[in-house]
């Protein structure tokens, strides 16, 4: 159509190296993002770390193995005093005695088994609760990352379209120079009007240097994002697609992974809370030990003696009153609850104005694009038509500089319509929950 043909011719003035940047697509750049974004990294490495937790709550339903060992070289026996009567002495009256030898080595092995431990059923089912939320909180991340890319990639096709405008304006500039100067060697037009269209030509120069560390800066943000090195480089597809985005339905499905770590949330603190409740209950462990313990003395009269000895046993562990602590740390829990309640009713109001707005912004944006397209085919033909009146000599070079900054207003408004219906369409989808697929 003869009205896109502007966005046509402009797209080739590109400079070489904006030119060769054809390669990443959106898609492509968020895919990367999703594998190699540091952050993405960081949250699945939060994945692994939570499976390593889970076997260790795990760990602790299992039976318990410990040894101990202990030597002792007496350089005096410790004494015992008893009453002298024991050994024959008079009533009333007490011994000082010493019991053992001086070499004394005891060794042993107990395993533990717990038999009955509600904190520890209900510490496992948290923590497999907790591999959905470490899950969720990797999706979000991802979520994220992913409006970041495109926002970012938005205003990186935003800043080459406009210094393809620049650069298309310069050259229609420039050509006016050679035309006014020579008209001016003819006595035709005046000096000043050489220096009028120099103004614009260097005013159009200095808003492209400008645009390019734009383009740079948003590239390196877009390396950052997809965890692309600042040195290696990073060709991005530029092109803006005029196909516009089918507007947001009436019927559509809310996805939001905000609700979901809610939801986990409130599962884990439920959990957390009986796990309080049980610490009132009592836990039974049985356990068995093998025990050796060797005595001796050297010298002449040197004596070694080993004692072994075996027991099982059952171990009630019961904690009756702990100074109100339960009590306090479940009025704790029950307060966080109702902060989650508090916070999810928050967010789906968040989510429902999110909707709302940009929908609205859509189909705002989809109104505007079409008028600003019109704006732009009208500007390009004043512009032209002003060139040729100034040609012939009918208009002065005050009506081409109004006809070129009439038609750069136009080309930016309509990119920044054009980019704004595309951020409408992210908005919609961030606030619907359909950014990742899942």
């Amino acid at each position: 159509m003869k009205t896109h043909q502007w966005y046509l011719s402009t797209t080739l003035l590109l400079v070489s190296s904006l030119a060769r940047a054809q390669d990443y697509t959106l898609d492509k750049l968020i895919d990367k993002a999703l594998t190699s974004n540091f952050s993405v990294q960081s949250a699945r490495l939060d994945e692994v770390r939570t499976e390593a937790q889970i076997a260790e709550v795990r760990a602790g339903a299992r039976p318990q193995v410990n040894v101990t060992g202990d030597y002792r070289r007496y350089l005096k026996i410790p004494g015992q005093v008893i009453p002298a009567s024991v050994f024959g002495g008079p009533e009333g009256t007490y011994s000082a005695v010493a019991f053992g030898l001086p070499y004394n080595l005891s060794t042993s092995i107990q395993a533990t088994q717990p038999l009955y431990n509600q904190s520890l059923l209900i510490a496992t089912k948290a923590a497999k609760a907790s591999r959905t939320l470490s899950a969720l909180q990797t999706q979000k991340i991802k979520e994220d990352v992913a409006y970041n890319v495109s926002a970012t990639y938005y205003n990186l096709q935003t800043t080459t379209q406009q210094i393809a405008f620049l650069r298309s304006n310069l050259t229609s500039t420039e050509r006016l120079i050679r035309i006014t100067d020579l008209r001016r060697q003819n006595q035709l037009a005046q000096g000043i009007d050489v220096d009028r269209l120099q103004l614009s030509k260097t005013s159009s120069q200095t808003q492209i240097e400008s645009l390019l560390a734009t383009y740079n800066q948003l590239l390196n943000s877009l390396k950052y994002l997809t965890g692309t090195p600042q040195t290696d480089s990073l060709q991005v597809r530029t092109a803006i697609e005029e196909t516009i985005p089918v507007a947001p339905g009436s019927e559509y499905t809310i996805n939001r992974t905000d609700l979901q770590l809610l939801d986990q949330q409130k599962e884990i603190n439920g959990l957390e809370q009986r796990n309080v409740k049980a610490g009132f209950a009592p836990t039974v462990a049985a356990y068995g030990v093998a025990n050796s313990s060797v005595y001796a003395i050297g010298g002449d009269n040197s004596y070694v003696k080993n004692l072994p000895g075996y027991w099982l046993g059952l171990q009630l562990n019961w904690n009756v009153f702990d100074g109100l602590a339960r009590k306090a740390k479940l009025s704790q829990k029950r307060i966080d609850d109702q902060k989650l309640d508090v916070q999810l009713r928050q967010t789906r109001e968040s989510i429902s104005m999110d909707i709302t707005n940009s929908r609205n912004r859509f189909l705002v944006e989809q109104q505007n694009l079409s008028t600003n397209r019109g704006q732009v085919t009208l500007a390009e033909k004043v512009y032209t038509q002003t060139q040729l009146q100034f040609k012939e000599g009918t208009v002065d070079i005050t009506d081409v500089v109004q006809a070129e900054n009439s038609l750069r207003d136009a080309q930016n408004n309509y990119l920044t319509t054009l980019v704004n219906l595309r951020t409408a369409e992210l908005d919609w989808k961030k606030a619907t929950g359909s950014l990742v697929n899942r």
